[in-house]
């Protein structure tokens, strides 16, 4: 039997946790059962990544917004290549390949959720017109994915998705992958580390992010520690904004703001805390890479993270926005560097547990089998 054509259509062509998804979804899934295809609304970064990597990527524009020709040719596209399952992730790509999807006859459709809709950095009327677009879009998909329970809520509450018709899988990685990394002995010598308290943010340089709160959090740490040292890593429309802050605040070479990196593992292992200060998340990467490297983490108490954190005993979780929680969390830790190991150990045992890789691919390729069934049946 001929694989199925499993088509992905990506939200953007960016490479943020929606497309760290896709790319550790595809370079697993049962290549004897489908056959993947990655479709993008834009060219960029993910475009040339996938294409690198082997697997058939192809560009629909869709942009603008609303745009009924572009709704057309994905539909056609969808038409041409056969496609049995189309998984949609992102609230644009999830409307558009809902009604195309079903334009061209596609049988099966998986839409997944990322991120919660009342958590996206646009204006109040753009919010209630994806919000009013998805409550009657999202009937046509079989399956709703969310990853993490609280998004699974959200959708049920907020979007009208049947509680019937939704299932949460969460994110996962395979911790192989960050067996190798090292110690972080280069890392620190490529900025001039020494033993001084290492602290990481990893993240695009947005509101979200909460990158602000960190900054702010620095000066009375770095009183205590001279020598500590912030590695900002990523770029994004904040950047020189919050360079601007960091002169402010007479941080000098304490924030260090480095880009974007290749070498995540390599940067992680160089950690002695991997800080996320978020103000919303799905339920991020960066903190399951730390935590299979047995990097303790502190991050905020918000939806979603909290499914992974658990608070005192696979890391720390402090109020969002309130820097002065953020500094207290960071220095208890680096008081207690025995206790902070042991927090980082077994925050690798309880992902390895339960955040694989191999339990993401399996669960969500149950999800395919489960719709076509239900097709077939109907």
């Amino acid at each position: 039997m001929s694989p199925l054509v499993l088509a992905q259509l990506a939200g953007s062509a960016s490479y943020g946790g929606g497309e760290r998804y896709l790319e550790l979804l595809l370079g697993r899934v049962d290549a004897s059962r489908f056959q993947s295809l990655v479709i993008c609304p834009e060219p960029g970064p993910f475009v040339d990544r996938m294409s690198k990597q082997g697997v058939r990527t192809l560009v629909v524009h869709l942009a603008p917004l609303v745009n009924p020709l572009a709704l057309i040719r994905l539909a056609l596209v969808l038409k041409r290549e056969r496609v049995t399952i189309l998984q949609t992730h992102g609230a644009r790509s999830n409307a558009y390949g809902q009604v195309a999807g079903r334009l061209a006859g596609v049988p099966v459709i998986v839409s997944t959720v990322h991120n919660s809709l009342m958590e996206y950095e646009i204006g109040p009327l753009r919010r209630r017109m994806y919000v009013g677009v998805l409550r009657r879009t999202i009937r046509l998909a079989d399956r709703v994915i969310c990853v993490s329970e609280a998004l699974r809520r959200h959708v049920i509450r907020d979007v009208g998705v049947p509680e019937a018709r939704t299932v949460t899988v969460h994110n996962g990685i395979d911790p192989a992958g960050f067996a190798q990394a090292g110690n972080g002995a280069e890392v620190r010598a490529e900025f001039s580390m020494a033993e001084s308290p290492l602290l990481v943010h990893i993240g695009r340089f947005t509101e979200q992010k909460g990158h602000r709160y960190l900054l702010e959090a620095l000066p009375t740490l770095r009183s205590e520690w001279p020598g500590l040292r912030c590695l900002m890593v990523g770029e994004g429309p904040l950047r020189d904004e919050l360079v601007g802050m960091a002169r402010r605040l007479d941080l000098g070479d304490c924030a260090l703001f480095i880009g974007v990196r290749d070498d995540i593992p390599r940067v992680l292992a160089a950690a002695d805390l991997v800080v996320l200060p978020s103000l919303s998340e799905g339920f991020p990467f960066v903190l399951l890479e730390a935590l299979a490297m047995a990097r303790p983490v502190i991050a905020s108490r918000i939806a979603g993270v909290d499914e992974l954190i658990d608070h005192g005993r696979t890391g720390w979780l402090v109020p969002p926005g309130q820097p002065s929680a953020l500094a207290a969390a960071i220095r208890q830790a680096l008081k207690d560097p025995a206790r902070t190991r042991e927090i980082g150990q077994q925050g690798a045992d309880w992902v390895r547990s339960r955040f694989t890789l191999g339990h993401m691919v399996a669960k969500t390729q149950a999800v395919y089998e489960a719709a076509l069934r239900d097709r077939a049946a109907a």
